[in-house]
């Protein structure tokens, strides 16, 4: 696929094999058991995490059982964090079929069917904290996903379940991993990648890791033998199948040896977090943290939602690319992250429908040139993205005019989502804080401010959007303030009927409460917030070219609406991590600039305790929720929500390498 989003194989054969050869008490017997999962629960200290990780996802149905379980035992105060690697995913009406064939499992397969990703390569979070669970799946290469979250050097996996889908080709890849010789190149290219995902498996699993799964020979067993796991002698469950279970013996010190500039060097669990801004960065972070047992403060010049994150509506959006690239990757990812959660709180009611937000989809309308081009890549993965003719638009939508359709995308009502986030017991937000100062002091963060404001925290999240830049600790960081201008214009009869949002140069979602917001003009380095009739002309008038049935027009139209400024990265990337220190990276890394793949292996030098996220332009509400995870994931040491070269591609760290490798440092 040519398209950035990387569509994994899907529906293989043998894809659901075990589900459809298996019961439930063979499995319980086989993994549950094989891990010794009860044991697992009973000793999990109370703020612990088990992390859990499943070489061939399938159908869920292992990942089921275990929730079952962890429903049942788990201890107070626990996370479980499931890992389901699987480079042939289930199309989400595949998914149904095979799950109706385990109806005792009908209440958690009918939560996991509703939050099921689309095939798309990558990681796709999936969360749920009112159980404490998150599952992340990730749709690849099962070898390639492995060396990826090896690249970061934790050991995260407390437990393996081994369920390749394709239990052949997998014996078939152990087969090659303890091959002694090979007469062919690409022979011994497959068995070095083979082996390098074995040691990957090894080099993210905790000491005593527990593994249990199937093979159809000895070959697999004794791969895994050869990186340090001790197995129990075999037992044949049915012909030619047998089920291994043991434990990794071996230490685990061994590290790759990389230039890891964009990784936290250190994972201590904060006690307190600081976050200053109250908008979409803000709340987000805030809520990832707080949803981790982490108390947060969230501290705002004026008032939650101010700002950028202050307009009547606004999507969930993302724009397709020709090619592969990280803009385009992680544009795919953060809205597919995105609309997940957002309908996630729709249907908890956390989110009120038409007055908070609506799961309308948009339709990017388009000429028939561009989507052409795009209904060839899109390989038939109606449900991320689908081509619609005038008369398929017009059918489903009401609107007679062809475009590219995503029907998981919402309007939100920013504000609304910004409050939703921020109410959790342990987030307590303070507005009206005015102008605040911090500095760096014995190893603590000051913080002052007008009124008295006075506090302290060894960890400080700057979500400030065009304020991140106004410190000596990140005024390096190449941001730009962008003007943007909405006109609110009353529905009409036509528009009423609108049943999904529009996209063309701008963007057009269904009335909120009898007004449509149109959007938005972009001014660059204009930092003037006063409201102007040419710029609802504007509006209106883009609208009015696409679509000019709905009945919208300069002269017919009332002007008002709203300014605010977004602020984005010269890369039009967000920026999320820790912050560099500059001087200090400048100076470890400076062989860089003579040879960029030179290996420095010391951990990456940065300003103690300080975070940032901001950059989000224009997509605050597709970008923030994804974003704000792989902070989270990073500070506390967990497993990644993102490949690395995505993370890696929204570091504040990367200005600072680019520079580097150009050869001339900032």
């Amino acid at each position: 696929m040519n398209l950035g989003l990387g569509t994994a194989d899907i529906d293989a054969p043998g894809t659901d094999h075990f589900l459809l050869n298996e019961s439930l008490a063979e499995r319980r017997s086989v993994f549950l058991q094989g891990i010794e999962l009860n044991a697992r629960l009973n000793t999990l200290p109370s703020g612990g995490t088990l992390t859990l990780a499943e070489i061939g996802f399938g159908a869920g149905v292992n990942f089921l059982l275990t929730l079952q379980e962890w429903l049942t035992h788990r201890p107070p105060h626990t996370r479980l964090h499931y890992l389901g690697l699987d480079d042939h995913p289930l199309r989400k009406s595949m998914l149904e079929q095979a799950l109706e064939q385990v109806p005792q499992l009908y209440d958690l397969a009918s939560m996991l069917l509703a939050d099921w990703p689309p095939p798309i390569k990558g990681c796709h979070r999936v969360h749920w904290p009112q159980w404490g669970v998150t599952l992340d799946l990730w749709w690849e290469n099962t070898e390639d996903a492995l060396v990826d979250l090896a690249s970061r050097n934790r050991a995260w996996v407390n437990c393996w379940y081994f369920t390749s889908a394709n239990e052949q080709a997998d014996d078939a890849l152990a087969d090659q991993s303890t091959a002694q010789t090979s007469t062919a190149q690409t022979s011994t290219a497959q068995t070095s990648t083979v082996q390098e995902s074995y040691a990957a498996i090894r080099r993210l699993s905790q000491h005593n890791a527990s593994i249990a799964g199937y093979s159809s020979s000895v070959t697999t067993a004794k791969a895994l033998q050869a990186v340090g796991f001790e197995l129990a002698n075999q037992t044949s469950v049915r012909p030619k199948r047998e089920c291994f279970n043991g434990h990794l013996t071996a230490k685990t010190t061994e590290r790759i040896r990389a230039t890891h500039w964009d990784l936290n060097p250190s994972d201590n669990r904060p006690e307190r977090v600081i976050v200053i801004g109250a908008g979409l960065a803000g709340a987000f972070i805030a809520r990832s943290l707080a949803e981790r047992g982490i108390n947060v403060t969230v501290l705002d010049k004026g008032s939650i939602a101010s700002g950028g994150s202050s307009n009547l509506q606004g999507l969930t959006y993302t724009r397709l690319s020709h090619r592969f690239a990280p803009l385009g990757d992680f544009s795919n990812a953060a809205y597919d992250h995105g609309t997940r959660l957002y309908q996630q709180l729709l249907r908890a009611r956390a989110l009120i429908p038409g007055d908070d937000a609506d799961a309308c989809g948009y339709l990017q309308v388009g000429n028939q040139e561009t989507l052409e081009k795009l209904s060839g890549a899109l390989e038939s993965n109606h449900e991320f993205a689908e081509i619609l003719t005038p008369t398929m638009a017009a059918t489903r939508l009401g609107i007679n005019h062809a475009g590219l359709y995503f029907p998981n995308a919402l309007w939100l009502h920013p504000p609304a989502v910004c409050r939703e986030r921020l109410n959790h017991p342990l987030i307590k937000v303070q507005e009206n804080c005015g102008s605040i100062e911090y500095a760096h002091v014995n190893g603590q963060w000051q913080l002052t401010g007008p009124d008295g404001l006075a506090l302290q925290t060894t960890t400080l999240i700057l979500a400030t959007a065009g304020n991140v830049g106004s410190s000596p600790f990140t005024d390096w960081l190449p941001l730009q303030a962008i003007r943007g201008q909405v006109t609110h214009v009353p529905a009409n009869m036509k528009s009423r009927q609108l049943r999904c949002a529009l996209c063309h140069d701008g963007y057009f979602p269904p009335q909120r409460h009898g007004v449509h917001c149109i959007g938005a003009t972009y001014g660059p380095n204009d930092q003037r917030l006063d409201e102007r009739i040419e710029d609802h002309e504007f509006n209106v008038n883009a609208l009015s070219d696409w679509m000019p049935d709905l009945g919208f027009s300069e002269s017919s139209t009332a002007h008002a609406g709203h300014v605010a400024l977004r602020c984005t990265t010269a890369d039009y990337l967000p920026i999320a991590g820790p912050v560099p220190d500059r001087d200090a990276f400048n100076r470890q890394y400076a062989a860089l600039s003579k040879r960029k793949s030179m290996i420095i292996s010391e951990p990456s030098p940065v300003v103690p305790g300080l975070w940032v996220l901001g950059g989000l332009g224009s997509r605050g509400l597709t970008a923030a929720p994804l974003a704000a995870e792989s902070i989270a994931a990073d500070m506390l040491g967990e497993p990644p929500p993102l490949p690395r070269y995505l993370q890696q591609a929204i570091s504040p760290a990367r200005f600072l390498h680019r520079a580097l490798v150009r050869g001339a440092p900032l």
